[in-house]
């Protein structure tokens, strides 16, 4: 697992240094907007790995001490329970995890696909273990706000859920996903905001158009500082410094890893912490992001 470092803000890109093991200077300091100093670890796709993968991560971020841990979707592995368990608490290795990263820095988790079940009982577990979930919603702190936009799957099953009742009803989760767009009414309000504006959106397609699968641009044009994404596991293979493939986008993705700016901020992709297809990961190390403003 490799420590990816990125660089960011105000007409700045910069990749700092992809496989450096040095700790940034963290620290959360604030003055004027413009003066934010910030380190975020960006952590996504950790898919109930085991626990070398968790070890691997909870000793970067101590060795790294970043001000904010984002978790943009995808802890868990999105299949029924197989007992009455919570799905949270049916995977053993989400819950130390979370309790882990909120033991060094304030926690932020948003909803990916394979979260497409959980219900409100795995949400207050995931707080209880000390992490901010951000289903739709968004949250102040200092001189930022943090918002989580869930994936489209998430909303769907909520709706249905309300209407079939029970806690895991029966549903096919991909039945409609590359149809479906997420519930991206309250970013208007989010937009508004005047802090220095980060949004966990585990689907690096939903950023622009240019992902085959979205009708419309959804994130570049919005007046967002940052999102923070991850989801095409790095394109599962990269060849000549691309990724091959990535759900929702298809051959040869653009979205797979690194920074993209859109008209007003810029997206930075995670390429996961683990593996969940049948297809090996080649030339393409699982990773830890850490941005700096």
């Amino acid at each position: 697992m490799r420590e990816t470092r990125y660089r960011v803000g105000a007409g700045l890109n910069e990749d700092l240094d992809r496989r450096s093991g040095n700790s940034p200077q963290s620290g959360f300091r604030e003055g004027s907007r413009g003066e934010l100093h910030l380190t975020i670890a960006l952590l996504s796709d950790f898919h109930n790995s085991g626990p070398a993968t968790a070890t691997a991560v909870t000793d970067s971020l101590r060795r790294n001490r970043p001000d904010i841990i984002a978790i943009a979707g995808d802890l868990l592995v999105g299949y029924r329970p197989r007992s009455d368990e919570l799905m949270v608490s049916e995977q053993k290795n989400v819950l130390p995890l979370v309790r882990a990263c909120a033991g060094i820095a304030p926690t932020y988790v948003s909803l990916g696909n394979h979260e497409w079940m959980v219900c409100d009982e795995d949400i207050a577990l995931l707080k209880t273990a000390g992490a901010t979930v951000l289903n739709n919603r968004f949250v102040a702190t200092h001189s930022v706000v943090i918002g989580g936009l869930a994936s489209a799957v998430v909303s769907d099953f909520e709706a249905f859920r309300q209407q079939a009742g029970g806690r895991y009803p029966y549903k096919t989760m991909h039945s409609r996903a590359k149809r479906l767009m997420p519930d991206t009414a309250w970013l208007d309000e989010f937009e508004q905001r005047k802090e220095y504006k980060i949004l966990l959106s585990h689907h690096p397609e939903y950023w622009s158009a240019r992902a085959p699968m979205i009708e419309k641009p959804m994130l570049e044009k919005r007046k967002f500082d940052l999102v923070l994404s991850g989801h095409a596991h790095g394109g599962q293979i990269r060849l000549f410094g691309r990724g091959l493939y990535a759900p929702n986008q298809g051959w040869l993705p653009e979205f797979t890893g690194g920074v993209h700016r859109g008209d007003y901020g810029c997206m930075v992709v995670s390429r996961g912490l683990s593996n969940t297809a049948p297809v090996p990961r080649l030339f393409n190390p699982t990773e830890i992001v850490y941005i700096e403003i």
